[in-house]
């Protein structure tokens, strides 16, 4: 799943910065992806599709990534060696395409593919909307004075001590009876 979600990014943004083995294998995924990519048949799609699992974004693939490679065979991606990481010393690297778009090219597509969470965000914030607008027109009911009613635990209490009430007296009855 790593190397997928890795993969992915690397498509939407076609630059990713990893740790240098990640990079390498992800590089592995990609080229093949890409191979399928360049035959741009629905065969090639579903293979795509088994680790890409968006269907926006093998789509864009498939007509945007795999036309770039056409006349290549082979090195679609490169790899930047950075140096060492600060935390905990892993050499880290950075995974691009070889064929870079437009940056707004690169802005509009991460825009397509994460337009499913900005619309739902869209919708939470119209029903926040609509909810406050509600309780503002309503107006605020005239306070009247409402009586107590009597709790169910006062009322168990009350028959309990009639039940005991009753039974002493019985056992009283007997007693004189006696």
């Amino acid at each position: 799943m790593m190397l997928r979600n890795l993969c992915r990014s690397l498509f939407i943004f076609e630059k990713i910065k990893t740790t240098v083995t990640k990079a390498k294998e992800a590089r592995r995924l990609a080229e093949h992806l890409i191979e399928f990519a360049k035959r741009n048949d629905l065969s090639a799609k579903r293979m795509i599709y088994r680790f890409i699992s968006d269907h926006k974004l093998v789509s864009i693939i498939c007509a945007e990534i795999g036309p770039k490679f056409a006349n290549r065979h082979g090195g679609y991606t490169r790899i930047y060696r950075l140096g060492p990481r600060l935390g905990d010393g892993a050499e880290m690297a950075i995974l691009e395409l070889v064929e870079k778009s437009e940056p707004a090219t690169i802005d509009n597509r991460r825009k397509l593919i994460e337009r499913r969470e900005l619309v739902e965000g869209e919708d939470k914030k119209e029903k926040k909307e609509k909810k406050e607008k509600v309780k503002k027109e309503k107006k605020p009911k005239e306070k009247t004075e409402v009586k107590p009613k009597p709790t169910p635990a006062k009322e168990k209490i009350s028959k309990k001590e009639k039940a005991k009430k009753e039974k002493r007296e019985k056992k009283k009855a007997k007693k004189d009876r006696k």
